[in-house]
Order: C-alpha cells, then sequence, then structure tokens
C-alpha cells in the first residue's frame, strides 16, 4: 500500500517538475535523493529513539551520554550535508520544498558544542530526575522536619541512585513531592516520618525543599548552556536561540499572537483567583504573609508548581458527586487506565494500540525509571510506540495517559508519511490532540460511561438550566485548565528574556523570575526569604530538559478550538456550519463518533507535510488560533465566578 501510494506520488512529481523545466534525469535525481534522505533520516531517528529510550529507562551513564553525543554529531554531518545536495531541489514542487524547510532549519554547532550541549543537558536531567529529598529520623513539628531534611544527588558518573538507609525517607520530585504537594500522600508521609506539623507547613517544606534541592545545582550550568545555544543560533542567522525556538512554530508572530490570547483570557483568569484566594485565606488564616487582595502563597495551591489548582474542586464547590473519590474507590489500575484510553480513541474509528506498544510502555513507576514524567516514543520501526506513565490512582494520571497517547495516535496516523513529515505539523499541535481527547472525555455522559457518575445527572435543573453537577465539573476543569494558561505563558517568556541577555543571568535571573510570576500569575513565593541567588524555575521538568512551553500555551486554546470543530461535524457533518451548537461545549460527548475520527485521521495523517494552518482550518474551519471557544466552553463558569465575586464583594486582581 505505501509503496503503491509512493509511485503515484512520485509520477505527479515527475508531471510537475517537467512542467516547470525539470528533466527527466534531474527528476530522477530529484527522487533518488527524496528517497535516499528519507531512508537514513528513519534510520537516525529510530537510533535516537532507542537512546532516548534507554536514557529514560535505566540510569544516567556516561555510556548512554557519549552514545547520544555521537549520534548527535553523526546527525548534524548528515542534516548539513542532506541540507546542502537537496537545494537544487528546492523548486521541484510544494513537497521539496516543505521537506528542505524542516530539514535545514537544524541549528549549526560544531562537534565540540554538541559534546558541550549533550553533556550539561544530561547533567541537567540527571539532577531533576535523581535528585531525593530525605528526612532522617523523626520530624514531631516543622522545626525538626527542617533539621532532618537533607538532600541526595545522583551518582551521575556511575549511573547509580544513593539508596535510603535504616530511619531514611527519601521522595524523587515526580511524582513523590508532587503527590505531597496535592494532599494524595500527605497522609502516608506524615504516618511515615512519624511528623506532626500541620498540612501547611508540611506544604511549605515540601515546596521550599524541591527548589533548594535542584535549583542551585541547575543554575551554574544552564548558564552556560545558553552561552553555547546561542552560538549555534547565531551562527545559523537567529539573534539568540530563543528566536530559534519560535522559528519552529512557523507563526511570525508569535509574541503577538501570544500576548493577544493570554489578554483575552487574562480576565477569567483573575476572576478564578479572586475565588480561589478567598477560598484559601478562610482555609489557611494561619499564614500570616497573605493579604486578601494579594497574591496568592504559591504552596497553598496544591500543586508543585501552581498550574492545576484541581486539589481543591470538591473542597469550593461540594457536591454529593466526588468523581475524583469515585474514581479512587474505583482502584483502577495502571493498566486499565490505559485500556479506557486506548477505548476513547478507537471509538471514534482510531487506531488500536500495538501489540509492541503494550509489551515494551511502562505505565506504573519501577527501579528502571529514571525520568518518571509521562512520555511518548515513536521508535520509528513497524508498529513501535511506547508510553511512560507513572501511573498512580488519580484522575491526574488518567489525563497523562491519555495525553501521551495523543501523541501515538499523531505518530500512528502520520507513519505512512514520508520520515521528514512524520513528526506532525509543529510541536503545539502533538500537544494538542490529547488535551482535546481528554476535555472530551469529561462529559457527563462519559464520565456515567465509566461509571463515575449517575445518570441522573444529566437532567437539567427545574429552570431548564444546567444542573448543580455542570458547574461542580466545569469548576474542576476550569482549575486545571485556566491557572495552566499563566504558567505556560511566563514559562518561556522568562526564558527568552534570559536567551536574549535583557535579564542579567547571574544578579536578576531569580528576581525576574518572581517578578513575571506575581505581576501575571497573581503568586508569591511560600516564604520571605532572599531567593535572589536561587534558581526556582528549574523545579519544573521541562526547564532543565529544555524543552520549549509555549507549545503548551498554545495547545490550550487548540483544544478547545478543536473540540468545538470536532463536535459541529459530529453534529452537523460540517465543521464551517454557522449553526449553533444544540448543546453547551462542555456537555459534547465524542465517543463513539466515527464523523469526528474521520476528520481527525484526515488531519493527522498529513503529519507535517502541510503547514498547521491548514491542519487547523480542516479541523475548525478557521486557520487562526482563536479564544473564542475556550471562552465559550467556560461561559457557565465565568457566571458562577461574577456570581461569587459579586455577593461576597471580592477584590479582583493583585
Amino acid at each position: 500500500m505505501h509503496a503503491i501510494f509512493a509511485i503515484s506520488v512520485f509520477a505527479s512529481i515527475a508531471l510537475c517538475s517537467l512542467s516547470l523545466g525539470f528533466t527527466n534525469n534531474e527528476t530522477d535525481l530529484a527522487n533518488q535523493w527524496f528517497n535516499q534522505m528519507n531512508v537514513e533520516l528513519k534510520q537516525l531517528n529510530h537510533e535516537a529513539a532507542e537512546q532516548a529510550w534507554e536514557s529514560s529507562t535505566l540510569p544516567t551513564q556516561t555510556a548512554i551520554v557519549e552514545k547520544i553525543i555521537k549520534l548527535t554529531v553523526r546527525k548534524a554531518h548528515w542534516e548539513r550535508m542532506m541540507c546542502n545536495r537537496g537545494q537544487r531541489y528546492r523548486d521541484f514542487n510544494a513537497s521539496f520544498e516543505r521537506t528542505l524547510h524542516l530539514l535545514c532549519r537544524s541549528l549549526r554547532h560544531t562537534d565540540d558544542e554538541i559534546r558541550s550541549m549533550t553533556n550539561l543537558l544530561g547533567y541537567l536531567q540527571g539532577i531533576y530526575t535523581g535528585t531525593q529529598v530525605c528526612v532522617k529520623g523523626s520530624c514531631d513539628d516543622d522545626g525538626k522536619l527542617w533539621q532532618s531534611t537533607f538532600f541526595k544527588y545522583p551518582e551521575l558518573e556511575s549511573g547509580n541512585y544513593v539508596e535510603p538507609t535504616t530511619n531514611e525517607i527519601c521522595l524523587f520530585g515526580e511524582p513523590d513531592m508532587e503527590r505531597i504537594m496535592t494532599g494524595e500522600t500527605m497522609h502516608q508521609f506524615k504516618q511515615a516520618a512519624n511528623c506532626m506539623a500541620s498540612d501547611e507547613k508540611i506544604l511549605d517544606w515540601a515546596w521550599q525543599s524541591w527548589r533548594l534541592a535542584v535549583g542551585p545545582p541547575v543554575k551554574d550550568s544552564y548558564r552556560q548552556l545558553i552561552d553555547v545555544m546561542n552560538v549555534g543560533a547565531r551562527r545559523s542567522g537567529y539573534q539568540d536561540i530563543g528566536e530559534a525556538w519560535r522559528a519552529e512554530l512557523e507563526m511570525p508572530n508569535l509574541r503577538g499572537i501570544v500576548n493577544r490570547l493570554w489578554l483575552e483570557v487574562k480576565p477569567l483568569y483573575q476572576k478564578l483567583h479572586a475565588v480561589m484566594r478567598n477560598f484559601l485565606k478562610k482555609r489557611h488564616p494561619e499564614v500570616t504573609n497573605f493579604h486578601p487582595a494579594g497574591p496568592i502563597p504559591a504552596h497553598l495551591l496544591g500543586d508543585m508548581w501552581s498550574q492545576n489548582w484541581d486539589t481543591y474542586a470538591a473542597s469550593m464547590f461540594p457536591h454529593e458527586v466526588d468523581i475524583e473519590s469515585n474514581f479512587r474507590r474505583s482502584n483502577c489500575s495502571a493498566e486499565k487506565m490505559v485500556r479506557r484510553a486506548e477505548d476513547f480513541y478507537s471509538s471514534m474509528g482510531l487506531p488500536m494500540m500495538t501489540e509492541t506498544f503494550w509489551r515494551k510502555s511502562i505505565f506504573k513507576r519501577t527501579e528502571n525509571v529514571t525520568k518518571c514524567h509521562g512520555t511518548a516514543a515513536n521508535m520509528y520501526n513497524a508498529g513501535d510506540f511506547r508510553m511512560i506513565a507513572c501511573a498512580g490512582n488519580a484522575m491526574s494520571d488518567f489525563y497523562v495517559i491519555l495525553h501521551e497517547m495523543g501523541h501515538i495516535i499523531y505518530y500512528m496516523l502520520a507513519s505512512n508519511q514520508p520520515t521528514i513529515f512524520q513528526e506532525g505539523t509543529n510541536s503545539a499541535f502533538q500537544e494538542t490532540i490529547g488535551d482535546t481527547i481528554h476535555i472530551a472525555a469529561l462529559t457527563p455522559s462519559h464520565l456515567i460511561r465509566l461509571g463515575l457518575l449517575n445518570s441522573s445527572y444529566l437532567k437539567p435543573d427545574s429552570d431548564g438550566n444546567l444542573n448543580h453537577f455542570d458547574y461542580s465539573l466545569l469548576l474542576k476543569i476550569g482549575l486545571t485548565k485556566i491557572p495552566a494558561l499563566p504558567f505556560s505563558y511566563l514559562m518561556d517568556s522568562y526564558r527568552w528574556s534570559l536567551f536574549d541577555g535583557s535579564i542579567k543571568f547571574e544578579i536578576e535571573a531569580n528576581n525576574y523570575f518572581w517578578y513575571l510570576l506575581e505581576n501575571e500569575q497573581g503568586i508569591q513565593s511560600a516564604s520571605k526569604t532572599n531567593r535572589e541567588n536561587l534558581f526556582d524555575a528549574a523545579a519544573k521538568y521541562h526547564f532543565p530538559d529544555n524543552t520549549p512551553y509555549v507549545r503548551y500555551f498554545l495547545a490550550n486554546f487548540l483544544s478547545f478550538q478543536i473540540l468545538e470543530g470536532l463536535c459541529k461535524k459530529s453534529i452537523f457533518g460540517d465543521v464551517r456550519t454557522s449553526q449553533e451548537l444544540p448543546l453547551p461545549l462542555h456537555r459534547c460527548d465524542l465517543y463513539g463518533s466515527k464523523r469526528a475520527g474521520r476528520l481527525l485521521e484526515k488531519a493527522l495523517k498529513l503529519g507535517g507535510s502541510q503547514h498547521w494552518t491548514f491542519v487547523l482550518e480542516i479541523l475548525t474551519g478557521s486557520s487562526e488560533i482563536s479564544s473564542r471557544p475556550l471562552m465559550n466552553y467556560f461561559a457557565p463558569l465565568i457566571k458562577m465566578l461574577d456570581s461569587i465575586i459579586s455577593d461576597l464583594k471580592l477584590p479582583v486582581g493583585w
């Protein structure tokens, strides 16, 4: 099937190229170059995927780093050679033009620079994934808790972790410290550590200790990494590495788009912030540095990074049905969660996971998993797609699985494209597919299907409007999605300033970070400690992993936009219809919708062969990213927040 497809494509290429003045011989040479490039790129990508998987599932070892360095150097040389050889075919047709655009945009680093960057990244990733916060002995109160706290760092050269000794409790950042922050394992930690400190003091300890553990050892190496990355970026024609990162998304006015979207949703965030601040102020009257009209102390928000506040959904707006508690009581195993995720995708007619996926994926943390962060892997080998989930027994784990499976579905559907186009149209689209399905899976009707809700909660209230559960559900989703907007907006705004030198790294890096968080996100550090010499941004995985973050900001908007398009396709058969949906967007159930599945398949199977605007237009009828569907989705929640703010006379802003 693939070979027949390739012949038909090349036949059309030949006809087109001849009309543009290419001879038969030149056409043959162009096709030979294209075929060779894709075959060799597939092999290089396969090797890179194998090494990445090895580094994620085995202790970090010098031998692994050396293998990565050698392959990275080899691929860089290969890209330059293939790019130079392919320039003569740039005008061959639109497909070749896009091929060369994708192939030739890699940065021009020397072999020594590649070695330096790889070593620095290996060190940074090792610090994040291998550092442990430990408590030794009993910690009767918060004072003794700090006195008994110390940090263990991985033995990066040997690849071994330092094992806890007797009377020691040692916790990794993900998921161990993270789950204390959400409250999931708070009780277990207090029992294990014989700790009588209050929950608030333990949250303060967990929040601060993780930043003290990873920030200082990351800071100097990250500054060195910026210097090396900037050299390669400038050699490649960019002003700095931030400009190179932005170029990947193929949005010439990316800064303008991001700023516009943030300003459009900021009033919604401020309203949610005002209601959350009032709730937390009443919950924690003992916290003295917490002004009722000021920023919220970050450690109180139920998340290590203050980007997800859904820990408090059930307490803020109590309802007789707590789907989080119901989920936990179901004792859903990690594999069963993956099966449930697969069931949703396959109900739409999308591919089921392969035999290799089930055999080689890792769904729970084991001693072999060194990077316990949600991961989807395309191994560039027939049917070999894998996942790392490190799942526990929370709905947040189900989200991670749905999200990572979205990546895999994209990989699977794009796998019939030439290798150069198999990554997807851009990184924001890669991140949005799983998020779209996650939102679709949180409809009341699908929660009934999962056994988490009774069917009686589909009925509207006596006024014919949404019922109490609708608002409870919208608040839960809002507490997950809305705080992620300023967080993802600031993560790269901050790094872009470090990259272009507008912020002096040594003396301003952490102060500027907190300036952004306080002014845009409305949060403040857990204590008044002078943080000038710290490096708190390193507490988030994507920072030492050097992963751009604005893709997640864009994906948040795209997910609601694509959800609306898929709902219109499912109900009306046309994404361009002017008809209004006959139900609120949060009640649109895509489970079993083959219409929506066929539309998603049509868009995703293009991979990176088309510009993202073309793919977005297929899915939504528009080529522009819009905040309107997100605001429409949360319209009932906005009305509820307005009512609460008015009734309680809450200040909005900080």
